[in-house]
C-alpha cells in the first residue's frame, strides 16, 4: 500500500468537511407532530398558512411561504411549500399525509430542497457566483447531488450530500466534497507507479472520486499485455490536498 497526495483545483472549498451547518433560518423550532386538518384534503392556502402559523410561532419568520398544491387526501400522498428565508437559505416544506379518518387527513412535515434551491445553498457557501447542480436534494441522510461551479474562471464539480436532517427545525444541514477529475487521479497514479519502478503505458479510472474520506474509485494500470487493477481511497482530505492510499487488487 503506497500513500500520495493530489493538489485540489479550486482551494477556495476543495475541501471534504461541512460547509453548511444547517439553515440558519431554521434555529427554532417547529412543531411536525402529526397535525389534523377538518376536511379531507387542504388547500394550498389552508398549507400555506398552516406552515406560516407555525413558523410565526416558533420565531422563524420567513420572507415568503408558498405552496402551489393541495395534500390529498390518501395516506402517503404529499404536497411541497417553498419556504425563503434569505437569497442563499431556502428549503421545501413536504406535507406527508399519514392517517385519514372520515374528513381528517393527519400529516408531517419534513424538510427537502428543489434544485434552484440546491444551487443557490452551494453558491453561498462556495463564495461562487453561481452553482449548477443536477438535481435537488431529499431530506434524507446521504443523498447526494453533483454540481459545478467556477472558481478563478475555472470549473470545478462538487458533490453536495445531505449530512443531518432536523425535521423539528426544518433544516437540512449540507456536505460540500469537490469531485477529483479522473485524469487527475490517472496522472497522479502513474506517475507513482513510475518512481516505485513500476512504470505502466496507461492508467485508467473508472469515474471522478469525491474528496471525502472513505471514498474510492477503481482504476486499472496497463503494460504491454499486462494489466493490473488498484483501489484508490482517500485517506484525508484539507485545504487544497487529498491524500488518499492505492494498492493492487487482489
Amino acid at each position: 500500500m503506497v500513500k500520495n497526495n493530489i493538489a485540489a483545483l479550486g482551494a477556495v472549498v476543495a475541501f471534504a468537511g461541512l460547509l453548511g451547518a444547517g439553515l440558519s433560518g431554521c434555529s427554532a423550532s417547529v412543531k411536525t407532530e402529526t397535525s389534523v386538518s377538518t376536511k379531507a384534503s387542504m388547500s394550498a392556502d389552508d398549507l400555506q398558512k398552516d406552515l406560516t402559523d407555525r413558523l410565526n410561532k416558533a420565531d422563524m419568520t420567513a420572507k415568503s411561504v408558498t405552496c402551489k398544491d393541495e395534500l390529498v387526501g390518501e395516506v402517503g400522498k404529499s404536497a411541497r411549500c417553498d419556504v425563503s428565508f434569505s437569497d442563499t437559505n431556502n428549503v421545501e416544506a413536504v406535507f406527508t399525509a399519514t392517517k385519514v379518518d372520515g374528513t381528517s387527513v393527519s400529516f408531517d412535515i419534513t424538510p427537502a430542497m428543489t434544485k434552484d434551491q440546491v444551487e443557490k445553498a452551494v453558491a453561498g457557501l462556495s463564495s461562487a457566483p453561481s452553482a449548477t447542480c443536477a438535481s435537488g436534494l431529499e431530506g434524507k441522510v446521504g443523498e447526494t447531488t453533483k454540481c459545478e461551479i467556477t472558481i478563478d474562471d475555472k470549473p470545478s464539480k462538487r458533490v453536495v450530500e445531505v449530512a443531518n436532517v432536523d425535521p423539528a427545525k426544518l433544516g437540512i444541514e449540507l456536505s460540500v466534497f469537490m469531485l477529483l477529475p479522473k485524469q487527475q487521479v490517472e496522472d497522479v497514479l502513474m506517475q507513482k507507479l513510475g518512481s516505485d519502478g513500476q512504470p505502466v503505458e496507461t492508467v485508467d479510472c473508472v469515474d471522478d472520486v469525491m474528496s471525502k474520506v472513505g471514498s474510492t474509485v477503481e482504476c486499472a494500470a496497463v503494460t504491454g499485455n499486462d494489466k493490473t487493477g488498484y483501489v484508490v481511497t482517500v485517506t484525508e482530505a484539507e485545504g487544497d490536498t487529498v491524500n488518499f492510499d492505492y494498492k493492487a487488487k487482489p
